[in-house]
């Protein structure tokens, strides 16, 4: 596990050497989650996109239940809300490449957005539908504070997962405040709770 999170970690390094990057973490009741992503433009044009998310998890008290997701999307944007997407998405041990569209949507003041990632995955001769979205409202209250909210979310034929956080938005570049991580089994049922606060940093 140690391995291949640092193996990530230089992969996320060499790969946003010039680019925007978002690095979060929270201390949850159950465990630690580390969360880092970017969106980025590769032309000039604003048609071709990178986007990446990556996720590891850290249980308190069994190593077992430890995660890593590591997830891409390479975009066309034939508009500026939609584009046609392919990548994949590294789970552990399996690897699902997708296709699929990027749908996105942002307010003139540029403080709500939205982008979403309807694919389909090809994984253990298996083709399953599933979508990744990301949702933000950072509205200002003065020159250098705002609120900050955002959800992040991936639904899939077996379950969902909804990363919620709620707080104070300083000059743009840190957000802090409360987070909570929701994962609904749809097989057994259950639903996992991890809650705890959150600081985000923004480069």
């Amino acid at each position: 596990m140690k391995t291949l999170l640092f193996t990530a970690i230089f992969f996320m390094v060499s790969v946003y050497g010039h680019a925007q990057t978002v690095f979060e973490a929270l201390a949850g009741n159950n465990q630690a989650h580390y969360i880092n992503y970017m969106d980025k433009d590769l032309d000039s044009a604003a048609k071709w996109n990178y986007f990446n998310l990556n996720r590891f998890t850290v249980n308190y008290k069994d190593k077992a239940l430890n995660t890593v997701s590591i997830e891409g999307q390479l975009t066309y944007q034939f508009k500026p809300w939609l584009g046609i997407s392919a990548g994949a998405g590294f789970y552990g041990e399996l690897l699902v490449p997708t296709i699929g569209f990027s749908l996105s949507f942002s307010n003139k003041k540029e403080d709500f957005f939205i982008q979403m990632y309807p694919t389909l995955g090809f994984a253990q001769n298996q083709v399953a539908p599933s979508i990744l979205g990301l949702l933000g409202y950072t509205p200002k209250l003065s020159k250098s504070w705002g609120f900050s909210s955002q959800i992040i979310f991936s639904i899939d034929p077996n379950e969902a997962s909804e990363i919620i956080r709620i707080g104070a938005n300083y000059k743009d570049m840190t957000q802090f405040g409360l987070g909570v991580d929701m994962l609904q089994n749809f097989q057994t049922k259950t639903l996992n709770l991890n809650v705890g606060p959150f600081i985000r940093f923004n480069f």
